[in-house]
């Protein structure tokens, strides 16, 4: 006996509206999986700005020549961007080794362009015995210049190769009679670095250079962080020479956390 086609059309139909509740329901779980995968990610990358604004706030803390604690959600620090030896004096002016040299370690190691404004700090040490002493100056000029004269290699400082490599030469506020060829120098950056508010309700850690007690415009360092008010940067002198920072990122409870033991060379 043949099947009646109403039959078949109603069990089609039944086959459509279950085929249509699967679809549905693979819908919602493709929906509900891919939000969870967005909240992940996103909890994820927030997690990442705020072990990053860790990581840079201990870097900076750790070596800078000087640190000082602003309140408890802002700090001041003598970045170091240069190192060496003074390889010749005139007066107010003092010239450092080429930073780069044909062979062997080059007696100058800058990390960034040396402006006016930065700081250098000379080693003076007493010739009678007594203890060696920082001296800080702020740098007034700098050029570059290359030759014999200053700091050729009858100094014993640059090699012959090396004569027509440039050499950093400074003019300096003030410089102590006792500084001579040999000296070690350090060069410094002030800076500040604290959350600012960078619009769209983000707020993110940002540095800011200063100079004869003026900061400039803030660069973005890591983020987004919470807000002052909900802990998102607060730096402590846990005793001396540690720092203890925290950061709070928004969607995350509690605060990552540091201890940062100061270099001896940097106090």
């Amino acid at each position: 006996m043949k099947a009646r086609p109403a039959f078949m059309l109603a069990e089609a139909l039944c086959a459509l509206a279950l085929a249509a509740l699967l679809g549905i329901a693979c819908a919602t779980a493709l929906v509900g999986v891919r939000r969870a995968l967005l909240g992940a990610e996103s909890r994820a990358r927030t997690e990442r700005g705020g072990r990053e604004a860790l990581q840079v706030v201990a870097a900076l803390g750790r070596d800078a020549d000087s640190v000082v604690v602003l309140g408890d959600t802002a700090v001041e620090l003598t970045v170091r961007i240069a190192s060496g030896v003074v390889c010749a004096r005139d007066s107010l002016t003092l010239t450092l080794p080429p930073a780069r040299v044909a062979s062997g370690p080059a007696l100058l190691a800058r990390a960034q362009p040396v402006e006016a404004g930065d700081a250098l700090s000379v080693l003076l040490r007493d010739s009678l015995g007594g203890a060696a002493r920082w001296e800080r100056v702020m740098i007034d000029s700098v050029s570059e210049r290359a030759g014999e004269v200053p700091c050729g290699s009858a100094t014993g400082f640059v090699a012959g190769a090396d004569v027509a490599n440039p050499r950093m030469r400074l003019v300096l506020a003030s410089l102590d009679p006792a500084v001579r060829p040999g000296a070690s120098v350090r060069i410094g950056r002030r800076g500040r670095i604290a959350l600012y508010y960078a619009g769209s309700g983000e707020w993110m850690l940002g540095w800011r250079r200063c100079s004869a007690g003026t900061c400039g415009v803030v660069q973005p360092v890591a983020g987004p962080l919470r807000g002052p008010s909900m802990g998102g940067f607060v730096v402590e002198t846990e005793r001396t020479g540690v720092l203890r920072v925290r950061i709070g990122v928004p969607g995350i409870a509690g605060q990552l956390e540091a201890r940062v033991t100061r270099t001896d060379v940097g106090r």
